[in-house]
């Protein structure tokens, strides 16, 4: 059993004074103290760095570490989406369609993140965008699923950064979910959203059947008597009478 002085020195792998260092981890995990200093001309941030459901583990890393860390889960993210060229592909050149998916898979994306912050709001518990399937950016499969929107879920942070870029086991969600299933579920969305819109475009522009037939049903004016009082008061001024 390491003592707690044998692990600040183990954890503090940047050259940070041990002082300052152990009295900034007592600072974070009370709850005071900023989240980031700088030492020797280095920005770094104290995080707790434990697994969900383990006891806190604060210890620092370089803030620009973490920022090429950001930089490199969005360049992924971004690589692996399910690209208009793949959807227009499997649908056999179908320019609308795959256009229609790309569009169901952006929408249906953002309301994932809605919902995260939903539930993060009802919860208390942070939220983050998760994948079933890590993204691999150091050992890609083309067969992966990549960042769609079959691939993704709101997550717990801290589970979220605990499995790392791990594969899920049988039995774990998203197991087996490949490439081709992202592609297809996303062609199926749009083509659902292309019914939708034609039907929508249908009610909206009635058929000559269904015009005739308003017009037959239309109701038929009031006859006032406008028309025969104007036409007397004519003939009444010109001087003209059908009298015999």
């Amino acid at each position: 059993m390491k003592t707690f002085k044998e692990f600040i020195s183990e954890a503090n792998k940047y050259g940070i004074p041990e002082d300052e260092y152990e009295q900034w981890q007592k600072d974070r995990a009370s709850g005071k103290g900023p989240a980031r200093k700088t030492f020797g001309g280095v920005e770094y941030e104290m995080r707790n760095k434990a697994r969900q459901g383990q006891s806190s583990t604060w210890a620092v890393s370089p803030v620009s570490s973490r920022n090429e860390s950001g930089k490199k889960r969005r360049k992924a993210e971004q690589e692996t989406q399910l690209s208009q060229d793949e959807l227009r592909g499997a649908a056999g050149g179908d320019e609308e369609r795959a256009s229609l998916a790309k569009d169901t898979e952006k929408t249906g994306i953002e309301k994932v993140i809605k919902r995260g912050k939903r539930i993060q709001k009802a919860t208390g518990v942070r939220q983050s965008l998760g994948h079933k399937q890590p993204l691999q950016p150091d050992d890609p499969n083309a067969e992966d699923p990549g960042h769609s929107l079959s691939n993704v879920k709101p997550e717990p942070l801290g589970q979220n950064a605990s499995k790392k870029n791990r594969r899920p086991e049988p039995g774990e969600s998203g197991y087996g979910l490949t490439r081709t299933q992202a592609i297809q579920s996303a062609l199926k969305r749009g083509g659902e959203l292309g019914s939708k819109i034609d039907r929508e475009r249908d009610l909206e522009t009635p058929s000559r059947a269904a015009r005739l037939l308003s017009y037959l049903r239309r109701p038929k004016p009031k006859n006032t008597g406008a028309a025969e009082r104007m036409a007397a008061e004519y003939d009444k001024r010109v001087g003209r009478s059908f009298e015999n």
